[in-house]
This record gives structure tokens, sequence and C-alpha cells, in this order.
């Protein structure tokens, strides 16, 4: 079932007030996603890359990904290490690895 919300992140580019601080633009969309683990083949492959995945979430359609790099699931921000879809399935994973430092 498809009942988590997860939010996709789109990094925007950055701005600068008046004051020339400088602040990131993103646009947040919430979908429906359903988690599950990591793969163990897909664990030790990227493991080989210096990757560390950690959940993969499957969005029902996959329409609604638009390249977004970052996703917000249950508290935590990852990033997105690929994009897997299969051509007779309209859904699409993500394995997602977990970032501890956010900006």
């Amino acid at each position: 079932m498809y009942d988590n919300i997860a939010t996709l992140i789109k990094y925007e580019g950055k701005t600068y007030d008046k004051y020339l601080n400088e602040h990131t633009e993103t646009t947040r969309r919430e979908v429906y996603v359903q988690p599950r683990s990591v793969y163990n083949s897909e664990f030790y492959n990227a493991s080989i890359l210096g990757l560390h995945p950690s959940i993969t979430l499957t969005l029902a359609n996959r329409e609604d990904y638009e390249g977004e790099k970052l996703v917000e699931f249950e508290g935590k921000v990852y990033s997105v290490i690929r994009a897997d879809w299969k051509a007779q399935r309209d859904s699409i994973s993500l394995i997602l690895e977990e970032k501890t430092n956010v900006d």
C-alpha cells in the first residue's frame, strides 16, 4: 500500500537578500510512497562505490518523480542514489542514502 507520505525536494538555486545573505531556494512536493528495506545486492554494490543506501521508497506513479535529489521521510533527509523503474510498471523506486549534514 502507498499510504506513507514523503516530501520530494528540488533545488532551484540561490538568492541573496538586501544584506547579501545567501538563501537556498527549493521546491517541496508531497507524494505517496511504499517504504521497503534495501536489497542485500543493492547495498553491497553501492558500498563498493562508497555509498550507503539505507531505504528504498517506491512511488506508485513514476511521473511523480521529476529528478529531485533530496527526499524527506519520517523526519529524516535522504539523498537519492538512483531511481529504478521497469518499463512494464508505472511505479518507480528511489534508493536513498541518509544525509548526516543537512544544509
